[in-house]
């Protein structure tokens, strides 16, 4: 060697040092000598070793600690750690590695064998160059703890920043909860005026959700989504039709009267190899620094969040089989069920020869139950569609009041069944919007029928339509029981079904709530219920929809 590697041995054992010195001298090593963990860290910063060679069980700080300070501070993280010691369980394995050692020996083994195995650690490394130690050097007891403190604050921190990201897996199934959630999350890490993510799931499938914490100019959205989106070229631009975009809160702080420049303060993204699959911004209105601590929890952020960002997908690539599984199946189905139907319509016509009134009501029967998985297939099929982000909005100028009336019409016979009312109160000169009429229509149906099921004989049902902020905003009222609000919470989901209290009421697939919700969010909406409203009775059913400006892309 043209100079020697310095090697740190850490025993609280003289003789032990004194063996490992001599086998480490007879390699060329030189040896520094510490006689616990809190002499070895400050003999760490004096000498700048090549490598630390330590026992495990010592007093003040054990082999462990001492390896987890070191791996944890950037000055003396590459220095290469060897534990020794004579503890030989499994778990005593798994904590010094987990402790960041490099390598893990039993303290039995022969000094030649442990001395080969640190030049062998060391091959193909070029000595530390070795400078004068000076007094000002040298680490008191309180600067060394001082030291250790500040490493384990940062750990304690950085562990809080991953355990929080870690639980926003268990949100993966409601990706506007998740969203709003990380964004939250950001706000409390640092103080920035908006946020926002980007999130690509699948090939056809983005999510764009913001966070607007202070007043930014009206363009804000739009200018950022473009910016957001040149900086991953593979994702599909028209997220309109796929993931959704999310803005929070509801009605953000967008102002005419602020001038439309705006700054990035901080990009990150969200990478799995070498492929971005996501991205996380946080904005400014006027341009301010980044500090360094702020700037390594935020990368601790996106990293963490990439775990996430991957158990996320995975459940998107599993439902899509899910949904095309279903969509098989349900296909297959819907052959045979209509044989059925017609065949029951052939007898019940007694199209061939005469049935009595026990086997009219028979094949009645039949015809209802088969009427019913019907609308079961067909809903299954419309919600898979939409899931999927395969069901395409054809987005016109359309009336609400126009749709709204025609929907009230068809569903008059249902009405009639109760001897219903219902009133519309339509506000004069409600805007045009653009939307998809007759998936607008179909959440109309589905929200009126649901208030027909639950309705009181001769009860009202009311459907209003009015503006609400920079919305059109929907509500359909009844006069039914209510809906508890342990049940209110899961109600957009798949196969969610409320008791009406009436044993022979009409029967729904529980679907129909979760194609509204799919309908709505296509249509950059938000929908919610609110009940009870009116003397502990009534369910109120609201949608919004965005007004022309907000929905054309920019």
């Amino acid at each position: 060697m043209d100079q020697a590697f310095t090697i740190l041995v850490v025993d609280d054992s003289p003789t032990q040092i004194a063996l490992l010195q001599d086998a480490l001298e007879q390699k060329g090593f030189t040896v520094e000598k510490a006689g616990n963990g809190m002499e070895a860290i400050a003999r760490v910063y004096q000498i700048e070793p090549d490598l630390v060679l330590s026992d495990i069980i010592m007093p003040e700080l054990n082999g462990y600690h001492l390896c987890r300070v070191l791996k944890n501070d950037p000055a003396t993280a590459q220095i290469p750690v060897v534990l020794l010691t004579n503890l030989t369980e499994q778990h005593d394995r798994f904590w010094g590695k987990n402790a960041g050692a490099d390598l893990y020996l039993e303290k039995s083994s022969d000094t030649q064998l442990i001395a080969d195995t640190v030049e062998n650690v060391l091959a193909g490394r070029t000595p530390t160059p070795r400078k004068p130690v000076q007094a000002a050097d040298t680490l008191n007891k309180d600067d060394i703890q001082a030291r250790i403190t500040d490493i384990l604050d940062r750990l304690l921190y950085e562990s809080t920043i991953s355990n929080e990201i870690l639980k926003f897996t268990s949100l993966t199934h409601d990706t506007e909860l998740l969203s709003e959630n990380l964004l939250r999350f950001l706000g409390d890490i640092c103080r920035h005026d908006a946020s926002a993510l980007l999130l690509r799931q699948g090939h056809d499938k983005l999510t764009l959700a913001f966070s607007i914490n202070q007043p930014m100019p009206t363009g804000f959205i739009a200018a950022a989504r473009e910016i957001m989106i040149k900086q991953i070229p593979t994702v599909n631009t028209h997220y309109e039709s796929s993931g959704g975009l999310f803005i929070f809160p509801e009605s953000p702080p967008l102002n005419d009267d602020l001038p439309e420049e705006f700054h990035i303060f901080h990009t990150l993204p969200i990478r799995r190899g070498a492929e971005t699959f996501g991205l996380i911004c946080l904005f400014n209105r006027k341009e301010r620094a980044l500090t360094e601590g702020i700037a390594h929890a935020l990368d601790l952020v996106a990293d963490r969040f990439e775990i996430v960002a991957r158990y996320l997908n995975k459940l998107n690539e599993i439902e899509e089989i899910k949904a095309d599984f279903i969509s098989m199946l349900v296909h297959d189905l819907r052959s045979p069920l209509t044989s059925i139907r017609g065949f029951s319509e052939v007898l019940t016509q007694e199209m061939l020869g005469p049935i009595n009134d026990d086997q009219k009501s028979a094949l009645c029967n039949i015809q209802s139950g088969s009427n019913r998985l019907l609308s079961l297939i067909e809903d299954i099929l419309h919600l898979s569609k939409l899931e999927a982000g395969k069901m395409t909005l054809t987005l016109l100028p359309v009336s609400v009041e126009e749709i709204a009336r025609e929907t009230s019409q068809e569903l008059a016979a249902l009405f009639m069944e109760k001897n219903l009312s219902i009133g519309l109160q339509i506000e004069n000169d409600l805007p045009i919007i653009n939307a998809d009429g007759q998936q607008l229509g179909r959440v109309l149906a589905n929200l009126l029928t649901n208030a027909a099921k639950f309705s009181p004989q001769d009860g009202c049902i009311r459907l209003r339509a009015y503006l609400h902020k920079t919305t059109v905003r929907i509500d359909v009222e009844d006069q039914g029981p209510g809906i508890p609000p342990q049940q209110q919470k899961g109600l957009f989901a798949r196969y969610q079904q409320i008791d009406s209290g009436e044993p022979k009421g009409r029967k729904g697939t529980g679907l129909g709530l979760a194609i509204c919700k799919e309908i709505v969010r296509l249509h950059q909406g938000s929908i919610w219920v609110e009940s009870p409203i009116d003397d502990n009775i009534g369910s109120r059913f609201s949608f919004t929809l965005p007004l022309p400006d907000e929905t054309s892309p920019s």
